[in-house]
């Protein structure tokens, strides 16, 4: 018998998509990985491509979807599934499903998710509660944007909260958007959309909901506490399942959160859905058309038992994803967050590994590593896990242990790695 043969066309680089792999080879299934270079996976400051995940490697152009279908198509054993868990090759993914004619996810939904404006459009047409916003092609434009002070200004289309900046007067947002506007294509070398969002700052607490969606119905598997550092960066270092929310705010949160899903055409796929709870009530930040990073897949399974990782391969492969439970107890990850520079030392990854109810502590970059000034999503030196007998039990021991590694760096002037 032949075996299930399944694609990833890319992945993330924090975890999530070496999960779903893994999970397809412990199946016993074909995996091959589809990429255009594979040391674009071994770079400091983030979780490495574990080689033994995957039966092959596939060189191609992956943001052409008609070269991909063409090369998979070619294969021996022709996919029967393609998945993707990066950011940046959600839509090429999805393109390319529909012309290999494997389930997959709409186009003209990932497009609304990757193009945030196109997103906040139909999620106002809709009544999703979101924040003011509007859509500047030039640093004058974006000064002169209603939305009042403090605003965020960010790219349309990146991912890891690059470019996202808290700005406090015209001044700082024209300066901003200019920079972004000269900021012309991403990490991966794709062009990006030539325009920036101006948004309301919505004061609250932010959180995530994790979804499953198949056969146009959201299962919401999990939600999420985050920690961010300060403005006027948006950082995240830190991710604990189950978020601690009474029943009513529980309640509102899935509602927003399908509602947005809902407002965009999310019919397949998994999400991770980003909101900010404020004094009105849960607001949508954005919706992204994959799983949630940062190993927050693996904090559902340890806090819940479910496998969102096995569930997106199965809606993919047209079987039953099972139905969420709830939380049983607390998990948590805490990130040795990079100060930028080259780093010296990392020491005390064995002293957090013994704490009170750490289950992993590790790192990402060897003493020598030279990280960007301005670090972001993808920068960071390691991180702690923690399971504990509730969420904010595991936070305040991943945290504790994250504290305990002692990081040495020395500032390298101009380092610009983007």
């Amino acid at each position: 018998m032949t075996s299930v043969h399944v694609a990833f066309l890319e992945t993330n680089r924090t975890g999530s998509g070496y999960e779903v792999m893994r999970v397809a080879k412990e199946r016993g299934y074909q995996v091959t990985l589809v990429a255009k270079d594979l040391d674009f996976y071994r770079q400091p400051g983030q979780q490495q491509i574990p080689m033994d995940v995957f039966d092959q490697v596939v060189n191609c152009d992956t943001d052409d979807p008609e070269a991909v279908a063409a090369t998979l198509s070619g294969l021996e054993h022709r996919p029967d599934a393609l998945l993707s868990a990066s950011e940046f090759h959600m839509f090429a993914t999805a393109r390319t499903g529909r012309l290999l004619k494997v389930r997959g996810q709409d186009p003209e939904a990932v497009r609304a998710c990757r193009d945030k404006s196109r997103g906040r459009q139909l999620s106002a047409a809709a009544g999703v509660p979101i924040p003011r916003f509007v859509l500047a092609a030039t640093p004058e434009e974006a000064a002169a944007a209603d939305v009042g002070f403090p605003c965020v200004v960010k790219p349309l289309d990146d991912s890891g909260s690059y470019g996202v900046k808290l700005c406090a007067n015209a001044q700082e947002v024209a300066d901003h958007a200019k920079a972004l506007l000269a900021w012309t294509h991403n990490e991966v070398g794709q062009p990006k959309l030539p325009s920036v969002l101006v948004e309301e700052y919505m004061h609250g607490r932010e959180i995530s909901v994790e979804v499953i969606v198949a056969d146009s119905r959201a299962r919401v598997v999990a939600m999420t506490d985050k920690v961010l550092l300060d403005p006027p960066v948006f950082y995240e270092i830190g991710h604990t399942v189950p978020a601690s929310l009474d029943p009513q705010a529980e309640a509102a949160c899935r509602e927003v959160a399908v509602q947005a899903l809902e407002a965009i055409g999310y019919d397949f796929g998994a999400a991770h859905v980003e909101l900010m709870i404020t004094d009105d009530g849960p607001r949508l930040v954005e919706v992204n058309c994959r799983l949630a990073g940062d190993q927050i897949t693996r904090l559902v399974k340890m806090a819940t038992g479910y496998d969102m990782h096995a569930a997106l391969l199965d809606i993919h492969l047209g079987a039953d994803p099972g139905e969420p439970p709830a939380p049983e107890r607390g998990a948590a990850i805490v990130f040795v967050a990079s100060p930028g520079g080259r780093i010296l030392s990392l020491d005390g990854v064995e002293d957090a590994r013994s704490m009170p109810y750490v289950t992993e502590a590790d790192k990402f970059v060897e003493p020598g590593a030279v990280l960007p000034e301005e670090a972001a999503g993808y920068d960071r030196l390691g991180y702690t896990i923690a399971v504990a007998p509730d969420g904010p039990s595991a936070a305040a021991a991943a945290k504790d242990a994250a504290d305990a590694i002692k990081v040495g760096f020395e500032p390298v002037p101009g380092t610009d790695l983007r």
